[in-house]
């Protein structure tokens, strides 16, 4: 073994969020979930269309 330095390399730390500040993350965040909530809440509403129009077509 070795007393050299060289061969010891400090651990990369992960960044988590680019750098941003929590102000803008949090704004991200609200953002993501609004776009979830919102999409998911249009998609449930065209399949319930599409079962209202199903129960009502002419057999």
């Amino acid at each position: 073994m070795s007393d050299n330095r060289a061969d010891e390399r400090p651990i990369p730390q992960a960044s988590h969020g680019g750098g941003l500040s929590e102000k803008q993350k949090e704004r991200g965040a609200s953002w993501r979930v609004f776009v979830y909530i919102a999409g998911s809440h249009l998609l449930l509403g065209f399949l319930a269309l599409l079962f209202y129009l199903g129960s009502h077509a002419q057999k």
